[in-house]
Formats: structure tokens, C-alpha cells, sequence
């Protein structure tokens, strides 16, 4: 069956249609996974790398940065060398970027590969994107989005319990070098059967491309430093800030003027098409802000074992598969609309629900809301990447595709810039608000807790961690204040959706 000689939109029987469906979602879910599997590994790698909340947030927004940079380049580099050859070689990279990725002996080194990692894996999306809407027809493009999701699906159920495994019983760094066979089985898979794609010559508008990098990185390094050089009384926030507002100026003057920008702006006639990358944009922030929190919330405040943290994140994948089962039944019956109203109240109610917690919240209420939220998710996700392109011209499809990754990478790593943020400010302000009440005059502490004796050592460490944890429990419970936020910003945008063809 030679699969891969066949014209990229086919036609293409059912076994054909199988083949290079599985193959695609297998280099699909090496991006997914690795992402859950990395979160839930986060505490491990902070203690063994000696790292405060703030640095190690930059082995997520390094990758996550990266992946937006290397999204821009993917629609011109799939047209320009083909999808194929891109696809392949992204599964090269990601695979012995893992490999560096375990091998790293500092904190400094693992960012780094990190984001060579994240630049290098993509095009793995939004090419996997372009071709499941080209291999099935218009009509199946809702049952086609349905399966591509299940490789986005698939890294949340399992990806934190097999990272928990192997962190608890291998160590951090294995969650990296499990990457490696899985991306050679991908690679020999897509090699074997991946049609080439059309390939014509493209110049690249490199003034807008330069731009829109610049604006990204630079936003990015401002949310990231902020907190530690004291935001706006630092220089360097203020240089950063100032680029990212002059990059981002010449970008859309650039694409509004000149002949062939980057970006064609007639994409963006396309109304769903334009309303979706709003949505995919707050998605992006709302869900990967929420996978950070948890995994660090249960094994720094909880104090959860690594494996049991493991499981109790992998809820969210779970309710995110129930969604996408119960999708075809839910497509029928309801407008697109509505289902993403559904998914972002889902989303909402569980974090108002979350802002309630404190540091002896219990693992039924942890779960069950877990799994409200990653239902939500489900239910968002799939309805949001069928409607976006459902009447997007076929010409648009590769840097469409590559358009709402990018914006999605860029929702995901603002959002975990800025959750990253609160946690580490709420935490030192609630400390300080809190020590100030610690003195040996206050009544009330000494009839409340009288078995600690404050003229010692062990006491005063006692109560020390105490007053550290509650703090962090509060930082915490800001942070899903801010998911209510997004959740609330989010449901206005729905309305603005047409009906589908």
C-alpha cells in the first residue's frame, strides 16, 4: 500500500484513512505528552535543581515560547519544503531534544533545551491539524476534529500518571528520555505512510515574521522577570515592554501594507475563523494556567507523593475523555455555541468552587472538580476546532492551522507567565501579613495553639511552616480567582459565532 505517493487530499479508502490517522495522532501525542508529563515532574526538578516557583516555570513557558516562535516558521516551511519533510524532521528534533532534556545538569541547561525542544516540535499540531481537514471530507471534518483531539486528549488521562511513575520510581529525568522510543515508533509510523502535501515556492516576509517574534519574546521575558526585578521600577522590564509594544506595531502595519505579509489578511474575513482564535487564545491561557497549578498545589501544599499527585491531575483527563465520547451525541443536538458555553461554564464553576479550597481540602472535592474542569475542556476543545475552520477556504487550511497553534502557545504561556506571577507575589505578601501577627503578646494565638511553645526552636520551625503553607494556600486560591476571571471574559466572545454551513 503505498500510501505516501498518494495525492495529499486523496481520495482514500477506510484502511488507508486508519493507517494515516494513527500515525498522525501517535507524533501528535508526543507533543501532549510530554507537556503533562513535564507539569506533574515540575516539583521533583525544582527540588533537585534547587529552584525557586518562578524558574522552574520557565521549563513550561521556555517550551511554550519556543513552540510559538517555531509555529510562525511552520506554514511557510510547509509549503516551502513540504509537510512531510517538515513533519519528519520536527519528530527528529523533539525526540533528541529529549534526550538533551535528561542528560541536563543545571536548571539553565534544561531551559535551554527546553526551548530548542518547544521551537523544533511546532509543527507537530498544526501540521497534524492541516492533515486530518485534508485527508477527510468537508462533511466529516467535525468526526475528523473529534479524533485529532484524541492525541490532545490522550496526554492529559495518562500523561501525569505515567510522569508520576516514572519520577517516583526513575526520577525526573526519565520523563524526558521516555520521549526517545516513542518518537522513533512515530517517525518509522509517519515515514512509512504520510502522503507529501502540495509545495510551491513562498517568500517569507521576514520584517513581519522578525516582528511578531520579537513582540512575543520580549512580552514573554517582561511577565517572566517582572516579579523578580520589581516590574516597572526595573530598566529591563521597561525596555521589554516598550519593544514588545513597538514590535507588535510594525507587525500589524506591515501586514496591512505590504504586498505579501506573513499573514494574509483575508483570512481574517472569515469570521469563526477570527472569532475562534479569541477563544483558542483565552483557552490557552485557562487550561494550561490550571495544569500548572494543580500538580504543584498538591505536592507543595498537600504534601501528595509525587504518584498519588499523579493520579489525582490525571481526573482532568479523564473528564476530558468523557467529553470527547459524548461529543457525537452532543454535535447533534446542540449549535456549536452552545457547547462552548457549556465547556466554559464547566470550566468556571469548578474554579469558583476551587477558591473555597484550603490546605486540608479533601481528595473527593479535588477530584471531582478536577474532573468537572477537564470535562469543560473536552467539550471546548473539540467544538472549537471544528467550528473555527468550518468555513475556513481550503487554500487557508496549513496557515490557519499554524495561525491557531501559534495563538494558542502564545495564550498558554502568558497565562502560566502570569499565574506564575500571583503564586509567587500573593505568596511573600500573605507571609508577611500573616508573621506580623506571630508575637508572644497575642492571646489568641496562645489559647488557640497551645501545644506550641514559641521560646524554642522547635516550636517557632513549627509554626514557621504552618504559616508558610497557609500562604501558599492562598496564592493559590488567587490564582483560580484569576481562572474565574478568563472563564467569565471567555463566554461573550461564544456569541459572536455564525452559524455553520
Amino acid at each position: 500500500m503505498q500510501l505516501r505517493h498518494k495525492p495529499a487530499q486523496g481520495p482514500f479508502n477506510t484502511a488507508e484513512l486508519t493507517i494515516i490517522t494513527a500515525t498522525v495522532l501517535m507524533a501528535s501525542l508526543l507533543h501532549a505528552l510530554n507537556m503533562t508529563t513535564a507539569y506533574v515532574a515540575l516539583p521533583s526538578i525544582q527540588g533537585n535543581l534547587s529552584a525557586g516557583p518562578d524558574q522552574v516555570g520557565w521549563i513550561i513557558t521556555a517550551f511554550v515560547v519556543a513552540s510559538a516562535v517555531g509555529t510562525v516558521l511552520t506554514g511557510w516551511l510547509g509549503t516551502r519544503l513540504g509537510r512531510r519533510r517538515v513533519f519528519l524532521g520536527s519528530i527528529v528534533g523533539f525526540t533528541a531534544t529529549s534526550a538533551l532534556c535528561g542528560w541536563a545538569t543545571s536548571l539553565e541547561e534544561l531551559v535551554f533545551y527546553r526551548a530548542i525542544q518547544g521551537f523544533v516540535s511546532a509543527p507537530l499540531l498544526p501540521i497534524s491539524q492541516a492533515i486530518m481537514l485534508d485527508i477527510y471530507p468537508r462533511r466529516r471534518h467535525g468526526f475528523a476534529m473529534s479524533i485529532w483531539s484524541m492525541g490532545m486528549i490522550l496526554g492529559p488521562v495518562i500523561g501525569p500518571t505515567v510522569g508520576a511513575m516514572v519520577t517516583e520510581w526513575y526520577g525526573w529525568r526519565y520523563v524526558f528520555l521516555l520521549n526517545i522510543p516513542m518518537g522513533l515508533i512515530a517517525f518509522i509510523g509517519v515515514f512509512l505512510t504520510l502522503p507529501e502535501g502540495e509545495k510551491r515556492a513562498q517568500r517569507l516576509d521576514w520584517i513581519g515574521v522578525a516582528a511578531l517574534i520579537v513582540a512575543v519574546v520580549c512580552l514573554q521575558m517582561m511577565l517572566d522577570r517582572g516579579e523578580r526585578l520589581d516590574w516597572f521600577g526595573s530598566t529591563e522590564i521597561v525596555v521589554e515592554l516598550s519593544l514588545a509594544v513597538l514590535a507588535f506595531y510594525i507587525f500589524v502595519v506591515h501586514c496591512m501594507t505590504h504586498d505579501e505579509p506573513y499573514i494574509n489578511i483575508a483570512i481574517f474575513r472569515d469570521r469563526n475563523f477570527a472569532v475562534g482564535l479569541a477563544l483558542i487564545f483565552m483557552f490557552g491561557v485557562a487550561v494550561f494556567s490550571s495544569l500548572f497549578i494543580l500538580p504543584v498545589f498538591l505536592q507543595n501544599v498537600q504534601d501528595y507523593p509525587v504518584l498519588a499527585a499523579g493520579w489525582m491531575t490525571s481526573m482532568r483527563g479523564i473528564g476530558t475523555m468523557i467529553a470527547m465520547m459524548m461529543g457525537g451525541f452532543f454535535a447533534d443536538r446542540l449549535p456549536a455555541k452552545y457547547l462552548i458555553l457549556t465547556g466554559v461554564a464547566c470550566v468556571g464553576v469548578a474554579n469558583i468552587l476551587m477558591t473555597s479550597w484550603n490546605a486540608d481540602v479533601g481528595a473527593l472535592e479535588i477530584m471531582w472538580l478536577t474532573m468537572l474542569s477537564g470535562f469543560g475542556m473536552g467539550v471546548m476543545w473539540v467544538t472549537l476546532t471544528t467550528v473555527t475552520f468550518s468555513t475556513l477556504a481550503p487554500e487557508f487550511r496549513t496557515e490557519g492551522a499554524s495561525m491557531f497553534a501559534l495563538i494558542r502557545a502564545i495564550g498558554a504561556s502568558l497565562g502560566t507567565s502570569v499565574i506564575v506571577a500571583v503564586i509567587v507575589r500573593s505568596s511573600q505578601v500573605n507571609y508577611i501579613e500573616l508573621r506580623d501577627h506571630i508575637t508572644p503578646y497575642n492571646d489568641t494565638l496562645r489559647n488557640a495553639l497551645p501545644a506550641w511553645d514559641l521560646n524554642t526552636m522547635a516550636g517557632l520551625a513549627s509554626l514557621q511552616k504552618l504559616i508558610v503553607t497557609q500562604a501558599e494556600t492562598i496564592a493559590y486560591l488567587n490564582a483560580f480567582v484569576f481562572l474565574v476571571a478568563v472563564a467569565l471574559a471567555t463566554a461573550p466572545l461564544v456569541f459572536l459565532l455564525r452559524k455553520n454551513p
